[in-house]
Parts: C-alpha cells; sequence; structure tokens
C-alpha cells in the first residue's frame, strides 16, 4: 500500500482524536504542507462540534430556569416580533430566467452547518452541485450559520448579479426538481430590506427617500408573506428576488440603505388597521396612477392619483421612440401568425391619469385587443429601439415600454396607410403608488418620510408592524 496514502490516513485518526501536528512531529512522522492544513481544518471542526454539544448540554441544564422565565418572555415576545420574523426568498437564475440551476456553486465565509446531516463547512469552503446529482438523503441541503452573533455570508459563485457575484445571509435551503437545483434564502425581514432597498432605489439618493422606500418595501414584504404565493411551487418560498416581487441582491449593500431600514424598523403602511399593498416605481410623467391599470374593479382607496411635477427634470419624464409598420406587423403575428397587412393601431382607452388602459391592432385578418398597462408594455417592447429622453440622450429598449402613459403619431404615407407610428410617452414603469425620483426631489425640498408616504398614498397610517 502507498505509504503516504497510510501516513495521510494517521495523521486524520489522531487529528481526529485530537492530537495536533507538533504532537505527531515529536512522533517523527514527517508531514507535507497540505496534510498539515487537512489536520488544521479538521482539528477546528472537532472544536466547533465539541461547543456545539456544550451548548446543547448547557440549554438542558437550564431548561427549569427558562420554565419560570417563560411568562416574562412572552410579555416582551410583542416587542421582539420585528426582529424574529424571517421571510424565504427563492433566488433565481443569472439572467433571472428561471428558478431551477444547472449547477451551484458556494463560497462560505464563516462557518455554517448542514442541519440535517451536521456536516460542517468552514470558512472559505466550497461546495459544488451539479445537474446530474442526487437529492440529499433528508431532500434538501439546509446551511445555517453556526455563530448567529456574527456576520454571516455564503457567496454564490454560479449566479452573476448588477453587483457581481451576490452573497446571502441568514440560512440557505437548496433542493432539487426534475428541472435542476432551486435555492431559497431564509432570513429576517429586516436583513432581506438592507439588500432590497438598495437595489431598488440608488443609495446616494436623499436619507427621507431612502426611508420611505424601506417603509414601502418592508409594507410591500409583509403583504406578500401574508399571501404565502409560492412563486417556486415548493412550498417554502414566499417571494422571489426579482421584479416580479421586489429586487434583492441585485446591488451591493450599502450603508445610506442600512441605516434607513434601522431607522424605520419595524414601520409599515396601513389603512383603517391593515397593511396597504405598497406600490412604487421609477419615474412619473406628472401624475401617479391608481392601480385601474391592472383592471382593478375599483381602486384601492389609498391610491388616488396625484399630480407629480417633482421629477420633471429627470431624463424619464418624458421620452418617445418610432416602431415602423414592419415592426410592429412582426409582434402582433405573436397573437395572429397569419396577419400580413398592418392596418392601424389605436388608443381606445385611459385612465384617470392618462394610462392607456385599451389598445387596438387591426390587421387583414383579425384585430388584436389589449386591455392591461403589462399587456400594451409588452407588445409594444422597443427591444433594441432607440429611445430618445427629454434631455436628448438615447437608450436602447428593453422587453417592455417604458410605461403604459403613452399618446400616437401615425406616419402616414400618399396612399393613406400607416408606415409607422411616433410613440411620446412620459415615465418610467407603472406609474402606481409612489415615484422614487419624485419622492427623492420632495427630500431634497426638506420633506421628510412621513410627509413623502403621506403624499402619495391616501388617508394611511405609518404602524409598527407587530400591532398589525
Amino acid at each position: 500500500m502507498n505509504r503516504n496514502y497510510l501516513i495521510i490516513c494517521l495523521c486524520c485518526v489522531l487529528a481526529l482524536n485530537g492530537l495536533g501536528i507538533q504532537e505527531l512531529k515529536k512522533q517523527r512522522i514527517e508531514l507535507k504542507p497540505e496534510t498539515e492544513e487537512l489536520i488544521k481544518r479538521e482539528n477546528e471542526k472537532k472544536v466547533i462540534q465539541r461547543n456545539s454539544k456544550e451548548k446543547m448540554e448547557e440549554t438542558s441544564e437550564s431548561k427549569s430556569e427558562s420554565e419560570e422565565k417563560r411568562t416574562k418572555a412572552e410579555k416582551s415576545e410583542t416587542k421582539e416580533a420585528n426582529q424574529e420574523l424571517e421571510i424565504s426568498v427563492a433566488i433565481m437564475t443569472g439572467q433571472y430566467t428561471s428558478y431551477f440551476h444547472e449547477r451551484v456553486e458556494l463560497e462560505f465565509e464563516s462557518d455554517y452547518q448542514e442541519e440535517n446531516s451536521g456536516k460542517l463547512y468552514l470558512a472559505n469552503e466550497k461546495l459544488v452541485l451539479e445537474k446530474e446529482e442526487g437529492l440529499p438523503e433528508a431532500g434538501s441541503l439546509v446551511l445555517s450559520p453556526v455563530d448567529r452573533t456574527k456576520e454571516n455570508r455564503i457567496r454564490v459563485l454560479s449566479v452573476e448579479r448588477g453587483q457581481g457575484t451576490p452573497s446571502y445571509g441568514g440560512t440557505l435551503i437548496i433542493g432539487k426538481e426534475k428541472d435542476g437545483w432551486y435555492m431559497v434564502n431564509r432570513l429576517p425581514l429586516e436583513e432581506y430590506l438592507y439588500g432590497v432597498v438598495p437595489s431598488e432605489m440608488p443609495s446616494d439618493y436623499e436619507k427621507e427617500a431612502l426611508k420611505a422606500q424601506a417603509v414601502c418595501a418592508r409594507t410591500y414584504a409583509w403583504m406578500q408573506m401574508q399571501k404565502n404565493q409560492d412563486p417556486v411551487g415548493i412550498g417554502i418560498a414566499q417571494v422571489d428576488d426579482s421584479v416580479s416581487y421586489q429586487v434583492y441582491q441585485n446591488s451591493g449593500e450599502s450603508e445610506p440603505a442600512k441605516k434607513a431600514v434601522n431607522e424605520t424598523k419595524g414601520e409599515i403602511l396601513t389603512k383603517d388597521g391593515q397593511p396597504i399593498t405598497a406600490y412604487y416605481f421609477s419615474t412619473s410623467h406628472g401624475k401617479t396612477s391608481t392601480n385601474e391599470v391592472w383592471e382593478a374593479s375599483a381602486p384601492a382607496s389609498y391610491l388616488k392619483s396625484v399630480e407629480c411635477k417633482f421629477d420633471a427634470s429627470v431624463p424619464w419624464y418624458q421620452w418617445k421612440v418610432y416602431f415602423s409598420s414592419e415592426r410592429l406587423l412582426e409582434q402582433a403575428k405573436n397573437k395572429l401568425p397569419d396577419a400580413s397587412v398592418l392596418e392601424k393601431m389605436e388608443i381606445e382607452k385611459t385612465g384617470e391619469a392618462d394610462a392607456v388602459l385599451k389598445l387596438k391592432i387591426e390587421t387583414d385578418i383579425g384585430v388584436i385587443q389589449l386591455g392591461n398597462e403589462y399587456e400594451i408594455r409588452e407588445f409594444l417592447s422597443p427591444q433594441n429601439l432607440e429611445i430618445v429622453r427629454q434631455d436628448e440622450s438615447t437608450v436602447k429598449g428593453g422587453k417592455l415600454l417604458p410605461s403604459a402613459y403613452f399618446t400616437l403619431e401615425a406616419q402616414i404615407d400618399e396612399n393613406g396607410k400607416p408606415q409607422g407610428y411616433m410613440i411620446h410617452g412620459g415615465g418610467y414603469g407603472h406609474g402606481v403608488g409612489m415615484s422614487q425620483n419624485g419622492a427623492n426631489q420632495m427630500a431634497k425640498l426638506g420633506n421628510n418620510y412621513q410627509e413623502i408616504l403621506n403624499y402619495f398614498y391616501q388617508e394611511v397610517e405609518i404602524a409598527p408592524i407587530s400591532g398589525v
């Protein structure tokens, strides 16, 4: 048998029995550097396991003492409720295209333990899971910090975000379905907001605007937690980390955002004692809208259309983009594959704040009727088209039209047929609730976060989440 193999085995046995490198050297066993590192890491794991066992024994011994303190603890539970609330966030793939990852690669920035098996992962260790690997025996991996009194993070090397490689605090749950691995980050609600606020609003915005954003984000998250919609379909996630809910950990955490979260800790928006759905968006076109843009049967009482000239200097306040008839026909073919001529496109209905609520597209073989904000913005996708903003800057269009607040200017040929349409629009986003750029300008003018929130949401109260 290979001599090096025997030495490594002997070193591992001795290390697991508590003998260190110096003791082995006294016994005249020569060690390679990599073997020394192996023993060192095994001893570290042994210490962690021993400490964990001692803590469990201490807990058992003090059980009766805990019983006596239970009454006092229960009285303080309401005050501590904000700290205990946890949210479960599904981590999507790099381009936010799926919940299921073909490959998962993790790097531990501190010591973690897998709850089902007890296996330890020390700081700087890596874990790689390939698609073809089988499920863990327990059905999932539950990776939790060993020492919760300090900051703990797991870097997900297999996912790319705006900040580069993201890292996540709290517990990471990894499981597998037929389409691949899923990841769910379970962590305290307030810590979740550390990763949401800077991803939804630039960290260099005014302090009071960031605080207003923190209250909105907390309120929105709390509502989603109550709905428990399970976006992945696996029974443990309440939201995901994309624009479908709130963007999480796309931008790195920042001190201004953390301060905004901490200074509004536990605060949410309520109406008649119930939390509201605190919608927000980037930039208005001069007014905010109600949830009629999503075909609500009756607009929510706290969502009124209000004038918003605060963001009038922002480039996205006004914009325009040109669609040729050929481009529109191609998009119409997604619904009417046999269409060959675009006859006409017209706005049939606008809402209280001028959002387009109904759009009609006529072709040679039929008519397409679009009836809500998202459908309209998706049909008029300006992907790779040039959008000119009010400051004359240009940007390439994305999957959605910047907003549904627009008018149409037909370009007609000599035969009276449309060659294309210039869309004159304003604002960026759905236009419902709080304008983030409007909030920032209000803060610059001296308004505090309470005043900002009460401007965009009608007859609401800022209340502690523990009292709802």
